[in-house]
């Protein structure tokens, strides 16, 4: 008697490890991509959360003048913020200017003003300084110009940038993170002359 082999036994077990192997490669490849996907959706709402800080506050420079034909300038600026109030003692200020490959700078807070009839106050009050920048609200606040090591000179002020025909950067830091610069130039020494 003569014994008869069934090949078709062999083709359907190995068809079925091949068939195992491909899912099992898909359930990894799946996983992968779910998991790439959720990190960049995590990426994307972190970015959204941190651009809608810095846009959220603001401050707007609306207008600068010569304060003294020295060292002070007098700022107005407009709070924009979707409802958040904040202390002038959070907001920086700097001040920097450079001349001849010389960097300097002064830096403070709003309601750091020395020299003037108030650090802030709101535009159409008396100088007296305020506690809290309300959204919407315009303010006037003033700097001495110099630097942090020599508070009471004149470097980056009126009569400093004006003498050597350079321009000054001023930079006001949200406590949020938005960030408003303003580049100052003057061309008239007088006091209450506008700062272009």
């Amino acid at each position: 008697m003569k014994k008869e082999y069934d090949n078709n036994a062999q083709f359907g077990i190995g068809l079925m490890i091949v068939f195992m192997a491909c899912i099992l490669v898909a359930a990894i490849s799946s996983a992968v991509i779910i998991q790439a996907v959720e990190k960049l959706a995590q990426q994307t709402q972190h970015t959204a959360k941190d651009a809608n800080k810095e846009s959220a506050t603001k401050m707007l420079i609306l207008n600068v003048w010569v304060e003294d034909n020295y060292d002070d300038y007098l700022f107005m600026i407009e709070y924009q913020s979707m409802g958040k109030e904040v202390n002038p003692a959070d907001v920086d200020w700097i001040l920097s200017c450079t001349d001849n490959g010389n960097f300097y700078y002064r830096s403070g807070s709003l309601n750091s003003w020395i020299s003037g009839p108030g650090s802030i106050w709101e535009v159409g009050q008396q100088p007296t300084s305020v506690t809290t920048l309300e959204s919407g609200k315009m303010y006037f606040f003033g700097i001495d110009s110099g630097t942090n090591d020599n508070v009471g000179g004149a470097h980056c002020g009126p009569n400093w940038i004006d003498a050597r025909g350079i321009t000054a950067n001023f930079m006001i830091n949200m406590p949020d993170g938005g960030v408003t610069t303003q580049i100052l130039k003057v061309t008239d020494l007088t006091i209450g002359a506008s700062v272009t």
